[in-house]
């Protein structure tokens, strides 16, 4: 096959990964026979074992090539991801965090650390609105304001119980306004640390700090 097919069939994998990083491999190759369906023609017949083109693709989606093929970490978050004071003054040297010394954060960000520009921002916990942003450039920050519901509001400020898990949702559009994508997952609050950890539903999960 030709050497621009085999790097759009690349590029278009990390797209999809980007816009849908709980598709395996396989749902990978489907979407592909679809968007481009002449390279992956070519590829296939030059290619004719599955497990080899399921493979390559694994490699593809973490912009691995070549000898790197394997060497090289995927990236960790899709666009957005929520973060913590000190995990944005790690990126942000200009935000001063609260003095306040915990083990998490009573502040919440979503930090695009994406390759392009968001927009049309939607944030919900536990199914309710609670932020709105029509664009997130690329670097940048947005705070999630959890304080507006008072059912969260109430556990933090109660300085006792067990952890409590929201839902986060977020909505927004990629692609110049021609994708919508999502991040979905479970935060944990503790009410004595404030927010601790962030689980994707894609398996993605981190400490917010």
């Amino acid at each position: 096959m030709l050497r621009h097919e085999r790097e759009a069939l690349e590029a278009q994998v990390q797209r999809l990964e980007r816009a849908n990083p709980s598709w395996n491999a396989a749902q990978l190759e489907g979407e592909l026979a679809t968007i481009v369906p002449t390279a992956y023609s070519a590829w296939k017949e030059e290619t004719p074992i599955r497990r080899s083109r399921l493979r390559a693709i694994q490699r593809w989606r973490t912009g691995a090539r070549g000898r790197d093929a394997g060497k090289t970490s995927a990236h960790l978050f899709p666009y957005l991801w929520p973060v913590g004071e000190r995990q944005r003054k790690e990126v942000d040297p200009t935000f001063d965090p609260s003095p306040v010394v915990a083990a998490g954060s009573w502040r919440l960000f979503l930090y695009n650390c994406g390759p392009e520009i968001v927009r049309d921002v939607r944030v919900a916990l536990d199914g309710a609105a609670v932020d709105y942003a029509p664009s997130i450039v690329t670097g940048r920050f947005t705070e999630v304001h959890w304080q507006r519901l008072d059912r969260v509001k109430a556990m933090a400020l109660s300085g006792d119980g067990g952890l409590a898990r929201f839902e986060l949702r977020v909505d927004f559009v990629i692609a110049r306004g021609t994708r919508q994508s999502r991040l979905v997952g479970e935060l944990v609050l503790h009410p004595q640390q404030g927010w601790v950890h962030f689980g994707g539903r894609d398996g993605r999960a981190r400490e917010v700090e």
